[in-house]
């Protein structure tokens, strides 16, 4: 098992899924919370979301050190979606690690000042429906890496990371 967790396509694929199906949670759990004013769980939600949030760091790092190998087993179209899911990535992990900071600095100003607690939770609640809308847009597009039946269409060139003959 530890020599799986070496190669970083494993660890990759392994934890692309709590960006996404964890952070999920973590909004309906803090969607809750903010419903039922409840404060531990005010608490207890932001810093889930903050974790959930920050988790797309070593998910893209993994992604990025698999990418060489990963691109080599590839076919044209797949190439050409792992060339647009990096893209992608590059542009919207932002969205997540602002989110992160944001669900934070919550945590910070609830602590400092409760009657705050309520109003920035629910300033999160809407920052991670974004940041949850851009962990499926990137998911969205690493999925057709290596699932040729997910593909309907081909994938956006991008300028930056345009190959000349990949298929």
């Amino acid at each position: 098992m530890l020599e799986l967790l070496e190669d970083p396509a494993y660890r990759h694929v392994l934890f692309n899924h709590l960006p996404v199906t964890g952070l999920a949670v973590a909004w309906v759990v803090l969607l809750g919370a903010v419903a039922l004013r409840h404060r531990p769980t005010l608490f207890a939600s932001l810093a889930l979301v903050a974790v959930m949030s920050a988790s797309a760091y070593p998910v893209a790092t993994a992604g990025e050190d698999a990418y060489p190998f990963v691109f080599d087993t590839l076919d044209g179209y797949g190439r050409d979606w792992l060339d647009h899911h990096t893209h992608v990535a590059d542009s919207l992990l932002p969205v997540l690690y602002v989110n992160a900071g944001l669900a934070l600095l919550a945590i910070g100003v609830g602590a400092w000042r409760r009657d705050l607690l309520q109003p920035t939770a629910l300033i999160i609640v809407l920052a991670t429906f974004g940041s949850l809308g851009a962990a499926m847009v990137i998911a969205e597009a690493g999925g057709k890496i290596m699932h040729p039946d997910f593909r309907l269409s081909d994938p956006p060139i991008h300028e930056d990371r345009k190959r000349v003959g990949s298929r």
